[in-house]
């Protein structure tokens, strides 16, 4: 189940399994991943179980790289105190998954606890990777616990961005909307923080427009160190002498600008066909293409190394 459905289910009050696992799409081709709508669910759920007056009480998170897992399952089976239903949050749930053997972890107990959950405990898993060939994804997709957060599609992104500024009694233009999913990505997270910046930066406006989504998605530093990569492609090195003493003005030390430099090379050499990985946006590519295809893939190497 996608986790948007899900989040419909809990919408209309329908019943949901004890036990959930959170984790990446592995019915699309691509394998991908959304933390943010993770945390939103999990908000939800809380508000949805938990009184708000007893949530330091009812509400239990654990690490599984930290955790034992006869722990959390002795947890899970403790009757709550003062509250009728608890929820246990296991983070970096994958490790019990990935380090089975090098671990010497005993899934079993988990595995039964699963096949047979307490009726006042929530459990909330969350795996950033996961193998569906083995018993402990099995047992979770036996009981319909199995919630696929991936990456929203492009449409899915703009519906999220328009709901968000609807709710801030707003509107966003076509061109607007393209041009800030093209700086940020599509990363929830990245897009929640833009659109802060952008709704404060209109004010009382009404509508969001492209060269309100240009001023306010961007820094001085930032649009520095764009000018710097502009210059490098152009094999200017007076200016790019110019953006380097405009950087040291702002406040920049000498290792943040060779990590900007070496960040600049890193996301040209994405954009070559020799690299699988491409920047994480369209407005980061099409500003470091050039610089790619001004230094070649030979030595692009070269300046990284």
């Amino acid at each position: 189940m996608r986790i948007t459905e899900f989040q419909e289910l809990l919408k209309k009050n329908k019943e949901i399994p004890q036990c959930l696992l959170f984790c990446p799409s592995l019915s699309s081709k691509k394998v991908s991943f959304e933390p943010f709508l993770v945390d939103q669910t999990i908000q939800i759920l809380i508000k949805k179980f938990i009184p708000e007056e007893m949530e330091e009480i009812a509400i239990r998170t654990y690490y599984a790289d930290e955790s034992p897992i006869e722990e959390i399952v002795e947890e899970c089976k403790t009757f709550p105190f003062f509250t009728p239903k608890k929820l246990i949050i296991v983070r970096n749930f994958e490790v019990y998954d990935k380090e089975t053997k090098k671990k010497n972890y005993d899934l079993s107990s988990l595995i039964d606890y699963i096949e047979n959950p307490a009726d006042f405990t929530l459990l909330i898993c969350i795996a950033e990777t996961i193998d569906p060939k083995k018993n402990l994804y099995k047992a979770f997709e036996k009981k319909n616990g199995v919630i696929e957060s991936p990456n929203l599609t492009v449409s899915e992104l703009k519906e999220w961005i328009q709901k968000v500024v609807a709710n801030s009694n707003k509107k966003i233009s076509p061109s607007a909307l393209d041009e800030l999913i093209a700086r940020t990505g599509i990363n929830l997270s990245d897009i929640t923080n833009s659109l802060t910046i952008l709704l404060n930066y209109t004010g009382n406006k009404s509508k969001i427009e492209v060269e309100d989504v240009i001023y306010a998605c961007a820094d001085v530093a930032e649009e520095t160190v764009w000018n710097l990569t502009d210059a490098i492609a152009n094999a200017n090195a007076g200016r790019a002498w110019e953006v380097l003493n405009d950087l040291i003005n702002q406040g920049k030390t000498a290792p943040e600008i060779i990590g900007i430099i070496q960040w600049l090379l890193e996301n040209a050499y994405k954009t070559t066909s020799a690299s699988e990985e491409k920047p994480k946006s369209a407005y980061v590519e099409n500003k470091v293409a050039p610089l790619a295809q001004r230094l070649g893939l030979k030595k692009l190497i070269q300046a990284m190394n």
